[in-house]
């Protein structure tokens, strides 16, 4: 039996073929297909694209596929889930499923599908399941409460730089270390009025923050604190309607969490305290539309087929 499991987002997608034994057959990795950044018509020929060439590499077609599951970005609310169901249901496949990709970023994250996971990757999202009940919070917008995220930090550390130039706050050693990559902070205001792609200024920025915490510079520590804060936050509120028990798998996604210092770690381990088990998957979020295609055929992933799909996956992606 073969199993296809895909990641969608805007820039990329990612389509991972699998057997019920937990062998890779074969990754590719294609243009992103979120209807919300591409276009509903592109969306469509660039899913069929990565799916024909990821069978391609195994000389199989759609019929061999016994289930295929999707984790869609920008799959929140019922009207875009139907715009969702509209575009899978017009790539030739017998039997499918979908769900917002925080979704299959928990369930790659443990091989029962219970804890927690929260994202902070371009934005946040967190998800977590007692293996009866399913829990979401956030991955909307600033707006709408969202307090984490690589862009919502970046934007911490840019304003506590400014802020501290014209003297309304405490100087940080973040002002020459900022200054010194990207150049005066209020340059970045043309983002603001002129557009453009902030994905490099993000990146260098954060990285400036994490040497500055490390370094031990107060301000640095006192963001990185309020990142430990919200993750307590979303973790206490899953636990208010969820039967979890402990010890909990507390899962850490996202390229923010993944390049963090351990001191970030330490410090949220130490805030959500003895009952938490934090991981930080090394495998990327598509594992788990892996898992819930296997499972949606009927087929039980246990702990080894778990540890088996993961250890061949990240085998695979490395060569």
């Amino acid at each position: 039996m073969i199993f296809l499991g895909c990641d969608v987002g805007g820039t990329k997608t990612l389509a991972v073929l699998s057997d019920e034994e937990g062998n890779i057959l074969a990754v590719h990795k294609g243009r992103g297909a979120n209807y919300q950044v591409v276009g509903k018509e592109n969306a469509i020929k660039n899913l069929k694209e990565v799916i024909d060439v990821v069978l391609k590499k195994v000389g199989k077609d759609r019929k061999d596929i016994a289930f295929a599951f999707f984790g869609y970005a920008g799959a929140d609310f019922e009207y875009e889930m139907k715009i969702v169901r509209d575009i899978l249901e017009r790539l030739g496949l017998e039997r499918f499923d979908f769900d917002n990709d925080g979704r299959i970023a928990l369930r790659s994250g443990s091989f029962d599908d219970k804890g927690i996971m929260v994202s902070c990757g371009t934005g946040s999202i967190s998800y977590a399941s007692d293996g009866k009940k399913v829990n979401r919070i956030g991955g909307l917008s600033f707006s709408l409460g969202e307090r984490l995220g690589s862009h919502y930090i970046a934007s911490l550390v840019t304003s506590a730089v400014m802020r501290a130039k014209d003297g309304r706050d405490e100087w940080t050693m973040l002002i020459e270390e900022v200054e010194k990559e990207i150049g005066p902070v209020e340059t970045l205001l043309r983002y603001d009025y002129e557009g453009g792609d902030t994905t490099e200024v993000v990146k260098k920025v954060n990285q400036i923050l994490f040497r500055c915490a490390e370094n031990g510079d107060a301000v640095s520590l006192r963001i990185f604190q309020e990142i430990v804060t919200e993750v307590r936050k979303i973790v206490d509120a899953h636990v208010k309607v969820l039967n979890l028990t402990p010890p909990i798998r507390l899962i850490l996604e996202g390229s923010f969490f993944k390049n963090a210092p351990s001191l970030l770690i330490k410090m949220i381990e130490s805030a959500v305290g003895k009952d938490y088990k934090i991981t930080i998957p090394e495998h990327d979020p598509v594992i788990g539309a892996v898992l819930f295609a296997i499972e949606r055929s009927g087929i039980q992933v246990t702990e080894e087929l778990y540890n088996r799909l993961v250890r061949n996956y990240l085998k695979e992606v490395k060569e």
